[in-house]
């Protein structure tokens, strides 16, 4: 079979414009490829790239024909998952190798410093300890009062809601429930109650509202009835504009429905914030803190999950929790070359320094994940979306890429033709439940051949020689047949992985989302950046609210002229 025909090294090539002023008087020994690791030593760095053109040259299939263990070798069951990362471009070399970079940039020191609660977040100097939130559900304690405070008034006002002691404004128990947030506030609880929505009848219809276009509050509203509506106002700071307003909306229209203004006991709040939650008008009893060190796109196992517990049990949320700790132990325990989210981290940072490639497919095959990508895009990409060391200096290679992707089998028949015959290789996550909760007929069994047929041809491929020759034989005339095995070939060669769990369950789910934070924790720290803070979207929010004041006529502020005749076409429409 012909191998990939690309380069991914262009060790001439020039900095990105953009980075050129931040590099100037930097000491570098040549002008590396943005994608190209260089700030590691020269060795390891010669030691990369010489792997990385050998690894070109040597077809995936190959490998397979050369050890007939090569599943078993690069596979391995971690917890509730199994995961089979044999379809990438690795052997024990190349994984020696990526072990050693890992240890020399400090990857086990910092994932041990992550387990005590060190302040790996520098730039906002605040702890870093998600293995203590799902420590709590083996123990019932953190070691953390904070923590298990907070756990202890969730599993309470769970209960007072479950059992109908929390009642409505008109005395009838809850059926409803909104929850108000956005980002991690948001993305995660939706995730996972979908995701657990195909097992029993929720215990409370839940429902979401996240973005500011009011069109999401307003069809909200019209589908919840106001006198067994619950609200959650999630939100850490609370001061989230896209939250606070469609809470301020929320409250308004129950007051309207119920013709009164004490709804208090249909509002709980989730913060850090106590204080500023009360001021909003939170009854004090009905605010539930969290430990202001937890970051959005991780506090899913935290008092944020409340909308969890409360659509699908505490005992749910509980085993989410255990799936996450049965991660934390495999991360704890093994080494580094059969630490399987270590690994995945590695042939991130493998892909992206070595190979050049930034994009990732994340594809599940089954319908109640079909939220994970979103969810994944924010983890990733807000947490490896740097250029700025910890330490703060410019980086001269590549961090985190595009995370996108959608359900199986549907991208099947949308985005797939460019994930075997397009330009670029872009490797693929495979996800798929072993067994249904709503098997028909042979439907089940049909989607999981489609995910294990689309891993094995990404990989496999089929050369124009065996199509041309599968054409003639058929009686295709020659000369058509070369020519049409050109456009059907397949180069495979193109890198998966494939997750599997035996059934869509809250311990496999919990366990899912915790191995992709640890591969995101692994590959950042190699790559040296921050993947706890999130700068880049403060600024987009303040010059908002300028516009604001722009777009309303009360300020006049100096814009360029592309952002002025926008703001005068809006304020030109809102006059006819």
């Amino acid at each position: 079979m012909k191998p990939l025909q690309f380069k991914p090294f262009s060790l001439g090539r020039k900095i990105p414009a953009p980075l050129n002023g931040y590099l100037k008087g930097l000491a570098v020994s040549s002008t590396p490829s943005y994608g190209v690791i260089s700030p590691y030593d020269s060795n390891t760095r010669s030691t990369l790239l010489s792997l990385a053109q050998q690894s070109i040259s040597t077809p995936l299939s190959q490998r397979f024909q050369e050890d007939p263990k090569r599943a078993e070798r690069y596979s391995a069951e971690i917890g509730p998952l199994f995961v089979d990362y044999s379809k990438h471009h690795i052997d024990s070399n190349i994984l020696d190798t990526l072990c050693t970079i890992a240890r020399n940039r400090g990857v086990t020191t910092q994932l041990a410093a992550l387990r005590t609660g060190a302040h790996l977040n520098n730039t906002e100097n605040r702890a870093v300890n998600y293995p203590s939130l799902r420590r709590w559900a083996v123990d019932q304690q953190s070691g953390d009062s904070a923590i298990d405070s907070m756990y202890s008034n969730m599993a309470a006002l769970v209960n007072d809601i479950h059992s109908g002691k929390l009642r409505g404004q008109t005395g009838k128990a809850f059926t409803d429930l909104v929850n108000i947030g956005i980002g991690g506030s948001d993305f995660g609880p939706r995730l996972i109650c979908d995701a657990l929505s195909n097992q029993d009848e929720p215990l409370l219809k839940t429902h979401f509202a996240a973005n500011i276009d009011p069109s999401v509050i307003s069809e909200v509203l019209a589908t919840v009835p106001a006198e067994t509506t619950l609200f959650i106002v999630a939100s850490k700071s609370f001061g989230t504009q896209e939250t606070r307003s469609n809470a301020t909306a929320a409250r308004n229209w129950l007051c309207s429905e119920l013709k009164c203004d004490d709804v208090d006991q249909h509002f709980i709040a989730i913060t850090s914030r106590p204080e500023s939650a009360k001021t909003f008008g939170i009854r004090e009893d009905l605010i539930l803190t969290v430990p202001e060190w937890i970051g959005g796109r991780f506090s899913v196992w935290s008092g944020f999950g409340l909308a969890i517990a409360l659509s699908t049990g505490m005992e749910n949320f509980l085993a989410f929790l255990g799936g996450g700790h049965d991660i934390d132990q495999h991360v704890e325990y093994s080494p580094l070359e059969s630490n399987i989210p270590v690994i995945l981290g590695l042939l991130d940072v493998w892909y992206r320094n070595a190979w050049g490639i930034s994009s990732q497919a994340v594809l599940p095959y089954e319908h109640h994940l079909k939220l994970l990508p979103i969810y994944l895009q924010q983890l990733f990409m807000e947490s490896a979306g740097k250029s700025v060391s910890s330490d703060g200096e410019i980086l001269q290679h590549g961090t985190g890429g595009v995370i996108w992707g959608t359900e199986g089998t549907n991208g099947q028949h949308s985005f797939h033709q460019l994930l075997h015959q397009g330009s670029d290789t872009i490797p693929c996550d495979f996800i798929a439940s072993l067994h249904s909760y709503n098997p028909v007929g042979e439907q089940h069994q049909n989607l999981i051949a489609n995910c294990f047929s689309q891993s094995l041809v990404l990989m496999q491929g089929q050369s124009a020689a065996e199509i041309e020759t599968s054409l003639t034989s058929n009686g295709m005339p020659a000369v058509d047949a070369k020519k049409l095995a050109q456009h059907k070939a397949m180069l495979g060669n193109r890198p998966s992985t494939t997750i599997l769990m035996n059934q869509l369950t809250p311990r496999a789910l919990g366990a899912l989302i915790a191995l992709y934070e640890y591969r995101l924790f692994s590959a950042s720290f190699v790559w040296g950046i921050n993947p706890f803070d999130q700068w880049g979207v403060e600024l987009g929010k303040q010059i908002s609210q300028t516009l604001m004041g722009a777009l309303s006529g009360k300020e006049s502020p100096e814009l360029d002229s592309s952002t002025a005749q926008l703001i005068t076409r809006y304020k030109q429409a809102q006059q006819t």
